[in-house]
């Protein structure tokens, strides 16, 4: 990735500034009412396309999605065009992975009451959480062994009245709402509210086999099956919705077009009521349907 700094426009009281920089990208406006700025981490995109989507200027576009999965280009996942670009922030709201972030004046609009956000639900009941061995005090990781985005951690065993219990961390930035450790619980301690809710449609007749859905998806809901018998008739690729986190981006890897993906639903906060509500709610009311 080409390492470049520099202004890109300056004109009466509005500067831009565009860097990159290890696969860091900065894009800043500065202006005397607000300074906004957007950092894009290249290591943290699977390229699922979902800010292409959302992007209301079209200003993000992506790129070889199959290439860079194949580790044959080095490029980004994604491209932002700063002319087109206004930093409205909806890219870093729908991002799932936490791969864009936008601030306006220091603070970032994920997760800020003043705009839209995706509202997943995670209750974790410690109490029902349950040791492996008890006399060993050994503790049940479960839940952790499966997170995909190595969201979860334990974080040591306490006693609460007379009883030895897990008790886990989960990191807010990392979660997908995936639900893979709801359904890796043994004692049912986990719920968990997705994001979206759909159905991924693979099409066995045109699917290749070739893996490349399998390798990108982040949660491990696509996948290449196990032929356990060599005249076993199996289909190329599994899904395993209860585990999909929806985000597209197996569909834009196939080279063949054989996965189609469709949304039901989508979970998001209302925000609060501002000029620009609206726009946000229509970009996240376009991932469904």
């Amino acid at each position: 990735m080409t390492n470049y700094s520099g202004d890109i426009m300056s004109e009466d009281e509005l500067s831009y500034t565009l860097k990159f920089n290890e696969g860091i990208m900065l894009f800043e406006r500065d202006s005397t009412r607000e300074k906004r700025r957007l950092i894009y981490d290249k290591d943290m995109c699977t390229g699922c396309g979902m800010c292409v989507e959302a992007c209301p200027t079209k200003a993000v576009s992506l790129g070889p999605i199959g290439a860079i999965n194949k580790g044959f280009s080095d490029v980004p996942h994604i491209s932002i065009d700063a002319e087109k670009c206004v930093l409205c922030g909806i890219c870093s709201a729908t991002c799932l992975f936490n791969s864009i972030n936008v601030e306006i004046d220091g603070k970032s609009v994920r997760n800020n009451r003043d705009f839209v956000n995706y509202e997943g639900i995670h209750v974790f009941n410690q109490n029902k959480c349950s040791m492996k061995n008890k006399e060993k005090l050994e503790a049940c990781e479960d839940c952790m062994n499966v997170c995909p985005q190595n969201a979860i951690t334990f974080a040591g065993i306490k006693e609460v009245e007379g009883k030895n219990i897990n008790t886990m961390e989960r990191d807010e930035d990392k979660c997908v709402f995936c639900s893979a450790c709801e359904k890796a619980c043994p004692t049912e301690a986990i719920k968990v509210n997705k994001i979206f809710d759909g159905e991924l449609i693979v099409d066995q007749e045109i699917c290749q086999g070739c893996g490349s859905c399998e390798e990108i998806c982040p949660t491990g809901a696509i996948y290449l099956p196990n032929y356990n018998k060599p005249w076993e008739k199996v289909p190329k690729v599994e899904v395993a919705t209860q585990i999909c986190c929806f985000c597209s981006a197996c569909e834009k890897v196939c080279p063949v077009n054989a996965i189609t993906l469709k949304r039901s639903s989508v979970n998001y906060t209302k925000g609060e009521e501002k000029s620009w509500t609206k726009a946000w709610k229509k970009a996240f009311k376009s991932f469904v349907g």
